[in-house]
């Protein structure tokens, strides 16, 4: 399922007033496959939450001759075939040793409009990439270049990443918590399910401080 501007603005705007607990709740409700992502950490605890429509790529060990020119191909693609509301979500088939991007990749990343990355490889110039307020989950750190070692070998397929399967135009909601993953065909059904969880805990919380049990406050409709 392909949106428009207007429509990633929508989706992307109104998830983001939903923690992952929230969507992770609401997916189980619906009796949907889990869509949490595990095994990954956020760069910075303080990473504002985000939301992003995936833009997928799988790399892997290098198999061909490094050129000299041929690297992962992830700067190109970031340039010529990223767009508004895209969250990249990268595939790095085990690879931990070496870092998948940096803050320069983010960087421009982040000037076109992407709103942040999820990966189960690793990055480097953290600080750097820290201070761009640039959300990212990932797999690991590591100071050591791919460009000699990695290389891009699909964009745009479905990847697999902390027991998910994430496909191209999922959404992709990442907070301090954790990342969940909805199918694009479920957004309106989940997004309801959520709203309605979240203003169940709302008057729930809103009982609890005035001063009523918490057994109480779960009993009242």
């Amino acid at each position: 399922m392909i949106f428009n501007k207007e429509e990633r603005t929508y989706w992307i705007e109104n998830y983001k007033k939903f923690p992952t607990s929230n969507i992770s709740d609401a997916m189980d409700n619906l009796g949907l496959r889990s869509g949490i992502v595990l095994g990954l950490r956020p760069l910075d605890v303080y990473q504002p939450r985000t939301a992003g429509f995936a833009k997928t790529l799988r790399q892997m060990r290098r198999k061909t001759a490094f050129d000299g020119k041929s690297l992962t191909k992830q700067a190109s693609i970031i340039d010529s075939q990223t767009e508004y509301g895209d969250l990249l979500v990268i595939e790095a088939t085990g690879l931990t040793d070496v870092a998948t991007g940096g803050a320069m990749l983010a960087t421009r990343a982040q000037m076109r409009g992407v709103m942040g990355e999820l990966t189960n490889g690793s990055l480097r110039d953290i600080d750097e990439i820290a201070d761009l307020k640039f959300p990212v989950y990932l797999g690991g750190t590591s100071p050591v270049k791919s460009a000699r070692i990695m290389e891009t070998v699909d964009v745009d397929v479905p990847v697999f990443l902390g027991g998910v399967q994430i496909c191209p135009e999922d959404l992709v909601l990442m907070d301090r918590t954790g990342v969940a993953v909805v199918p694009s065909a479920h957004l309106k059904e989940v997004l309801l399910e959520a709203e309605k969880i979240k203003a169940k805990e709302d008057r729930i919380e809103s009982k609890v401080r005035s001063g009523m049990s918490l057994n109480e406050a779960r009993q009242q409709k």
